[in-house]
């Protein structure tokens, strides 16, 4: 098999909800959730919901979603081989889920219980505040990762899940894998709440960090200061502004590729890993790969959900103006 990326996270369905009352649904709500926040579901919390969502909301749809599903089908439109592991449930959702993932080689992922799913609030203003019912994502094992085809893959890039369980298999596979395999990190919001601590052993085995200004500063981080807990390279998702790459050297600040249109930010920052872990992959330099990860994240900005994700046609350009 040639040279591949394998992606580690959870797999969901994305139900999307239309809430012009996001203040009142949050009130309703009662958990602390705030507007723009992540929260997971126990499996009582997510009865409630469905039972509060109507006086609520309006569904407009579903996707399939997830950190590491999103980067993967994002890969596949970049043309890099890429192989996703995790679970789907063996339920019509699964299916669902997997026929929205063409290209990506799923041979590996396993099929069981019920799939999980993410509910996405979309208030008026387009801010999305999201909420976690993670089903058999919460049941990986160890045996649902074939050791040896990760050791041999050119990047593992791995993403949260709820559960402490899956966090167990994560911390277990990336010891094993120490020195052999290069690895990326996106803890998203949910795992960067955990705080430092608990992720030290993931943070110890990582190369690249992926984080929102947010979860950096959730993680104790410093916006101008590389930690001597940090992974060697340290990339900060700043929205607006662009994005800032921080190493024990120095930081370097990227502008944004300012999309002529905002139209949909969910998935963008699956869009930039893609596009970050694409560069490396054909030879980029790292500055190069945080210029293309930038410019592809920012092409996403201006289409909804995954159809407007970059094609290799887009990349091949950007780079060609890079280099």
């Amino acid at each position: 098999m040639e040279r591949y990326i394998v992606c580690l996270g959870a797999v969901n369905l994305d139900k999307l909800y239309a809430v012009a009352d996001i203040k009142g649904f949050l009130a309703a709500w009662g958990s602390g959730l705030v507007r723009g926040g992540e929260e997971a579901l126990s499996p009582e919390a997510e009865a409630r919901l469905l039972e509060l969502l109507p006086h609520f909301a309006e569904e407009k749809g579903r996707c399939g979603g997830g950190q590491a599903a999103n980067t993967a089908y994002a890969l596949a439109r970049l043309e890099v081989p890429v192989i996703l592991l995790g679970r789907v449930g063996a339920d019509q959702n699964g299916d669902f889920l997997k026929q929205s993932l063409p290209g990506v080689i799923l041979d590996y992922l396993t099929t069981q219980g019920k799939s999980g799913r993410a509910y996405i609030l979309i208030d008026p203003e387009g801010e999305r505040t999201i909420l976690v019912a993670p089903h058999t994502n919460d049941e990986l094992r160890e045996s649902d990762i074939p050791l040896d085809l990760v050791a041999h893959a050119a990047f593992i890039h791995v993403t949260s899940f709820v559960g402490d369980g899956p966090l167990k298999v994560q911390r277990q596979l990336l010891k094993r894998l120490a020195g052999r395999v290069r690895v990326s990190f996106d803890p998203g919001e949910l795992y960067a709440r955990r705080g430092r601590e608990v992720l030290e052993d993931l943070l110890d085995h990582t190369e690249t960090l992926l984080v929102t200004e947010r979860e950096w500063q959730l993680l104790g981080g410093d916006l101008k200061h590389h930690p001597v807990w940090g992974p060697p390279v340290v990339l900060i998702k700043r929205g607006v502004l662009g994005s800032r790459l921080l190493t024990p050297v120095r930081y370097l600040d990227f502008p944004p590729y300012i999309s002529p249109h905002l139209v949909d930010t969910l998935g963008a920052g699956d869009v930039f890993a893609a596009g970050y872990l694409a560069g490396l992959y054909q030879g980029l330099n790292l500055p190069q790969a945080v210029r293309l990860a930038n410019a592809l994240a920012a092409y996403k900005l201006a289409g909804a959900g995954r159809e407007h994700y970059p094609d290799r046609r887009i990349m091949d350009a950007i780079v060609a103006s890079l280099t």
